[in-house]
């Protein structure tokens, strides 16, 4: 039975460079959602990353050694029908016309002796005797400078090179001359979000299907998050396109989650042009093209580091080592974990950010007893008052009831109104403010105020249904069996009694709690949860019984979509057509108006592309009438329903 070999690194913490941010976390959650939600066995998942040796059993430090070491045994155990996956989420640098990834252990000053050559990691992976190899790279550059070599590619550029010709997939997180982004409020970088978004909320199952999503999601992640723009760029050799993600046996036990509540703040399209053509199938041997932007400037969280010469702990730009808060996201869709799924490293985080907290009230202590706090005795000079600045162009409005001023200005002037826009809680003009700001003008806070700004205009985003299910979600924990107790013994009030017309009154208001708590655990995914909760209002409560329901029937529709996905997930199988107009049949029984039906449709859509793709590739092979077969399996109504009639034209014609 054919498994999968995943090698996960994910470094912050280097003995001799600057720290990264959540390197890390991008590692730990690979492995978490592979493992605990897709179902992989632990021991045939190699986890390494700065603390992995303290959390997980059999984990390591990412030295150099014991990289090089895993990855062999990895290929080493991998049958002829498995796959070998290699993530890598840290630094990597261009030296000497070669791209090298760099270790917790890596010397600046001796890249060859201490980096690991990704041509080495390649050739490991082409010699083994593996069905497939998947590698993927979210490479981070230091923020010392943004030069290359005369005549260089630009990072990365060689290993793609390099994987085409040894026919290796190979996808990396944006293009040579652009910067992998991250931002606190995802407390990931933006191309592991969506990689994980894509497999655990939207059906990716395949190399081609993963890669088409990223294409998509990562520069809307960009813009959203207001991120200079990241495209992702693969090879994708030819039959490869189809690679598996997750072994086919485990396909049917992946969770079917629907996406979290969406962020209601305005969010403008990315460009068309910026976003990374997938490859056609009969040309997917080809580098998926992008367009280059040497001038593009990373934000405060990329790292580009100089390829013209080997970097040294001197360029480091000071100030950069931000504070770190490990995410607390629980996974949308899942109710409430065992205790022994929670990882104690982060109890002792929360342990730690405790103590913190409680020195900074021993500190601050004289002013919450209403003492005046000591000033120090050095007064900062009166800066001259800068001149007015022009009239900007015409605001417009968010959707989080703020304006935005879009001109450019001055950098220490776009600094000053930025605080003024932080101190009067206008988010969204303090981001467009910290956005106009030169890097080299930035001041040592930079990043504080930008994590504050966007912590600050995501709250201000929430509105509506998304508040609702928010408030229904802080209510959750308490138990629906409580009031349903104290119904029963407000029942016990005779008619006549002075107190029955409270107990009637509390009884109607006790059973429309029951409902919010039924709405509040559906709203969190748990749909058991919730139908058991809805039960328990009383008959006799007329509407509230009658919502009630009507609540029990659709999450139980719910959970029949629910079972359709997973069952539409577990019949495909690459390059077999037919598996995948089975997998749209079922998919199209999910009636319309159900969050699960916005998933169907999507998968659908990629499904029809998905033959369409299989069709083109037995063209490719001179296989007509079994090109035409496939292409008469695109249902109508999807987007590659036309160009497969299109192509049943041409091939008839030959």
């Amino acid at each position: 039975m054919a498994s999968h070999w995943p090698v996960i690194v994910g470094i912050n913490q280097y003995q001799s460079l600057q720290p990264l941010m959540y390197a890390q976390f991008d590692a730990l959650e690979l492995r978490d959602f592979l493992v605990n939600e897709v179902g992989l066995p632990a021991e045939y998942c190699s986890l390494l990353t700065d603390i992995s040796p303290m959390v997980y059993q059999g984990a390591a430090a990412p030295t150099r050694e014991v990289l090089l070491q895993r990855l062999a045994q990895s290929c080493d155990r991998a049958g002829p029908e498995d796959t070998v996956w290699f993530f890598f989420s840290g630094y990597g640098v261009q030296w000497q016309g070669q791209d090298y990834l760099l270790p917790i252990d890596a010397d600046p000053n001796q890249i060859e002796q201490t980096g690991i050559l990704v041509e080495t990691l390649l050739q490991r992976l082409a010699q083994g005797g593996q069905r497939q190899s998947i590698v993927m790279l979210d490479i981070n550059r230091p923020q010392s400078a943004l030069a290359v070599a005369p005549g260089s590619q630009g990072l990365g550029a060689p290993s793609l090179a390099l994987a085409q010709e040894l026919a290796i997939p190979l996808v990396l997180s944006c293009q040579p001359d652009q910067f992998s982004q991250e931002t606190l409020a995802v407390r990931h970088g933006l191309f592991t979000e969506a990689l994980i978004e894509g497999m655990r909320f939207h059906g990716c199952l395949t190399l081609a299907q993963l890669v088409d999503y990223l294409r998509d999601r990562v520069p809307e992640l960009c813009q959203h998050h207001w991120r200079p723009v990241q495209n992702p760029v693969a090879v994708l050799p030819p039959g490869q396109q189809y690679a598996m993600l997750v072994p086919p046996s485990l396909v049917g036990q992946m969770p079917v989650g629907v996406p979290p509540e969406p962020d209601l703040s305005p969010v403008e399209p990315a460009e068309p042009e910026l976003l990374m053509p997938l490859p056609a199938p009969e040309q997917a041997g080809a580098i998926s093209p992008g367009p280059p932007s040497p001038e593009l400037l990373p934000s405060e969280n990329a790292r580009p580091w100089p390829a013209a010469e080997p970097p040294r702990p001197d360029l480091l730009a000071p100030g950069e080592l931000p504070s770190r808060v490990p995410p607390i996201r629980p996974k949308p869709g899942s109710g409430p974990e065992p205790d022994d799924l929670v990882p104690w490293w982060r109890l002792g985080l929360f342990a730690a950010a405790g103590l913190l907290l409680l020195g900074v009230l021993w500190r601050n202590q004289d002013s919450f007893r209403g003492q005046p706090a000591a000033t120090p005795a050095v007064t900062a000079p009166v800066e001259p008052t800068p001149p007015p600045a022009p009239e900007p162009p015409a605001p417009e409005a968010n959707g989080a009831g703020e304006t935005l001023f879009p001109g450019a200005v001055s950098g220490a002037e776009a600094l000053g109104r930025a605080r003024t826009a932080l101190d009067q809680r206008q988010y969204g003009e303090a981001l467009v403010w910290l956005n106009q700001i030169p890097e080299v003008e930035r001041p040592v806070d930079f990043e504080a105020l930008v994590n504050q700004a966007e912590t600050g205009y995501a709250n201000a985003s929430l509105s509506g249904e998304a508040a609702l299910n928010q408030a229904r979600r802080l209510i959750e924990p308490l138990s629906a069996s409580l009031f349903n107790d104290a119904i029963e013994q407000a029942r016990q009030v005779p008619v006549g009694d002075p107190a029955y017309d409270q107990a009637q009154a509390d009884i109607a208001r006790w059973s429309q709690v029951i409902v919010d708590l039924a709405e509040g655990r559906a709203a969190s995914g748990d749909l058991d949860g919730a139908i058991s909760a809805a039960r328990l209002v009383p008959e006799d409560q007329g509407e509230v019984w009658g919502l009630a329901q009507a609540r029990i029937r659709q999450w139980e529709q719910r959970q029949v979509n629910r079972r359709l996905l997973q069952e539409a997930q577990s019949v495909l199988q690459p390059d077999q057509a037919t598996s995948f107009q089975t997998a749209i049949a079922i998919a199209q029984q999910i009636p319309p108006d159900f969050p699960e039906s916005v998933i169907a449709q999507d998968r659908i859509d990629q499904w029809s592309r998905d033959i369409l793709a299989i069709a083109r590739a037995r063209a490719a092979d001179g296989q007509l009438p079994g090109a035409i077969s496939a292409a008469g399996l695109v249902p109508p109504d999807t987007s590659a329903y036309d160009q497969a009639q299109e192509a049943i034209r041409q091939w008839q014609a030959q």
